[in-house]
C-alpha cells in the first residue's frame, strides 16, 4: 500500500452502498461513519474526515453530505435505512471505478480491511 496516497472517502462510501446492496444489508449514515473509524484504526489514510462521537458510535458529516447529494439528485430515498435507486447505484459504481483507475493498491487495501470484495480494474462493479 502506498502510504503517501490516501483513499477517496467518496469511493469508500460508494462501495459501502454497493456492498450493502449486494448483501441485502441495511445502510445508514452512522454505518458509513463507522467504516471511517474502522479504517483509521487499521492505519488506512482517508485524508481529512471529521468524526464525532455520538451515543452508540460515531458520526461523519462527510457521510451525511454524501447521502445528501444523492437525496438532492433524486438518486436515493430518505428512509432509515437509505434506499438508493438504480441510477444512484450506477453513480456509486462510477465513483469506485474512477478511484480504481488511479489508486488501485490503496483501494484494495481499504476494501480488504472492511471485508469488501477486492476490486478488479476494468471490471464493472455490481451492486
Amino acid at each position: 500500500m502506498n502510504r503517501e496516497s490516501s483513499v477517496s472517502p467518496q469511493a469508500i462510501m460508494a462501495e459501502a452502498v454497493l456492498d450493502a446492496t449486494r448483501k441485502g444489508r441495511k445502510l445508514d449514515v452512522e454505518g458509513i461513519s463507522k467504516l471511517f473509524l474502522d479504517l483509521k484504526k487499521k492505519g488506512i489514510t482517508l485524508g481529512e474526515i471529521a468524526l464525532r462521537k455520538v451515543p452508540g458510535g460515531v458520526y461523519s458529516e462527510d457521510a451525511e453530505a454524501f447521502v445528501g447529494r444523492f437525496l438532492a439528485a433524486g438518486y436515493a430515498e430518505a428512509r432509515s435505512p437509505i434506499k438508493f435507486s438504480d441510477r444512484g447505484l450506477e453513480v456509486c459504481r462510477e465513483i469506485v471505478q474512477k478511484e480504481l483507475e488511479g489508486n488501485l493498491e490503496n483501494l484494495r487495501a481499504a476494501f480488504s480491511a472492511l471485508g469488501f470484495e477486492a476490486p478488479n480494474p476494468g471490471v464493472e462493479q455490481r451492486g
